[in-house]
C-alpha cells in the first residue's frame, strides 16, 4: 500500500463530510532526522502542533461534485467557461441553471479573484469560482502571489457566506504548468494561516479525483499541519513560513524606506536588494498613492448590481494616514501578470498600517 493510500480518504459515491477523515486522525509517516546534517531554517517551529486546527482540515480523494458540503470550488478561466476535469464535472452535475446564471449575469473572474454562484443541482449550496495563474519561470514570484490570492479569496468568500464546510479543489490545473510542490506549499500555508485566524468555515477539505495530483499535498501537509510536537520540530528544516496571511515572501524584493535618508548612516551590512531605478520608481509611485489628489481619484465601491468579486488585498484606510513619510516603513514588491502585461504590486508597511498600489511596467 502506498503512502497516498494510507493518508488520503478515498471517496464512496455521494459522500457526506462525516465520511471524510480529518487530518488529525491520519497517522504521520516516519520523520527524517536532519540533526547534525544541516542547520535548520528556523530557530523555532513556525507552525505549531494544534489538534483543533488539524481537525478542521482534511485531504480527500474523490469527485468534488458528490460532496455534501456548503461550498465547493471550481477552477476555471476568466469567463468561467474553461473545460477541465473539475469544471466539467461541476457543470454537468449542477445542470443548465448554473450555465444560465453565468451567461445571463455576465459573470467573469480575474486571475486570483473569486466569484460566487448558486449550487443548483449540486449537493452544495454555493460554488466559488477562481482562476489560477499560468506559470512562467521568469514570473515565479508573481505566479506564487496570484495562486495565494486564489486560495485566500475562496476561503474568505466561503467565510462571508457563513459556510461551515468548504471543499477546495486543486486550483492549479496541469495546463497552467505550475510546479506541483510549489503549488502545494502555497495552498497549505494559505489554508493553515486562514484557519488560525478565522472560525468559518469550520472544515476545509482539499480534494481531487486524481491521487497523483494530491500526492505533493499529502507529502507536505505535515509541515503546515504537524500532528505532533516532534513533527512540528522536524518541519523547521523544510517549512516555508510566508507572511501573516500565508502570502509568499521574497526577501530580494524588499526596499526599506528611511526618513531623512541624507542624514542616515549606512552600516556595513546595510545593503540594498534592488537597483536605484527600481527604488526611485517605487518611491515615486508611493508618493502618488499617498497624495490627496490620488485619494480623491480612488475608485468608488462596486455597484451592488454587478457580480461581487472577493479581493482582500489592500487596506485602503491606510491611504489616509497623515504625515506617512514621517515614519519608517518597508516597501515590498511583487510582479503579477494581468491582461498580458506585467503589473508590479507594491505594499508599504508603516507601523501597523499598510498601503497597496500598482505600477504598470
Amino acid at each position: 500500500m502506498t503512502v497516498l493510500e494510507n493518508e488520503v480518504m478515498r471517496a464512496p459515491a455521494g459522500a457526506v463530510i462525516g465520511a471524510v477523515t480529518r487530518w488529525s486522525q491520519v497517522p504521520h509517516a516516519p520523520l527524517t532526522d536532519y540533526t547534525g546534517k544541516a542547520a535548520p531554517l528556523h530557530a523555532y517551529p513556525v507552525f505549531t502542533y494544534d489538534d483543533a486546527i488539524n481537525n478542521r482540515f482534511a485531504i480527500w480523494q474523490g469527485d468534488i461534485a458528490t460532496l455534501e458540503v456548503d461550498v465547493i470550488t471550481n477552477t476555471s478561466d476568466e469567463t468561467l467557461t474553461e473545460c477541465n476535469a473539475v469544471s466539467e464535472r461541476i457543470m454537468s452535475t449542477a445542470g443548465p441553471d448554473l450555465k444560465e446564471e453565468i451567461i445571463t449575469r455576465a459573470h467573469e473572474c480575474r486571475t486570483g479573484e473569486a466569484v460566487v454562484t448558486g449550487g443548483y443541482s449540486l449537493r452544495s449550496r454555493h460554488v466559488v469560482h477562481t482562476v489560477s495563474p499560468k506559470y512562467l519561470a521568469k514570473y515565479h514570484s508573481a505566479a506564487e502571489n496570484s495562486l495565494h490570492n486564489c486560495y485566500k479569496n475562496v476561503l474568505h468568500a466561503a467565510g462571508e457566506l457563513g459556510a461551515r464546510s468548504l471543499a477546495l479543489c486543486v486550483v492549479n490545473t496541469p495546463r497552467r504548468n505550475f510546479p506541483p510542490d510549489v503549488a502545494a506549499h502555497v495552498a497549505l500555508r494559505t489554508i493553515r494561516r486562514y484557519l488560525e485566524q478565522n472560525l468559518a468555515p469550520h472544515l476545509v477539505i482539499l480534494t481531487s479525483n486524481c491521487g497523483a495530483e494530491l500526492a505533493p499535498f499529502t507529502a507536505l501537509a505535515g509541515l503546515y499541519f504537524p500532528r505532533s510536537a516532534l513533527e512540528a520540530e522536524a518541519a523547521r528544516w523544510a517549512v516555508q513560513p510566508g507572511g501573516a496571511a500565508g502570502e509568499p515572501i521574497h526577501p530580494e524584493r524588499r526596499i526599506r524606506i528611511i526618513h531623512n535618508p541624507h542624514s542616515h548612516t549606512t552600516l556595513a551590512d546595510d545593503e540594498t536588494t534592488c537597483d536605484e531605478d527600481m527604488a526611485a520608481e517605487a518611491a515615486a509611485a508611493f508618493a502618488r498613492a499617498c497624495s490627496p489628489d490620488t485619494q480623491r481619484l480612488l475608485p468608488s465601491p462596486v455597484n451592488s448590481a454587478q457580480p461581487r468579486r472577493h479581493v482582500h488585498d489592500a487596506d485602503q484606510s491606510a491611504m489616509r494616514i497623515p504625515h506617512i513619510f514621517r515614519s519608517v516603513g518597508t516597501l515590498m514588491l511583487s510582479d503579477e501578470m494581468m491582461d498580458g502585461s506585467c503589473l508590479r504590486k507594491c505594499r508599504v508597511h508603516v507601523g501597523k498600517h499598510s498601503v497597496d498600489f500598482n505600477i504598470a511596467n
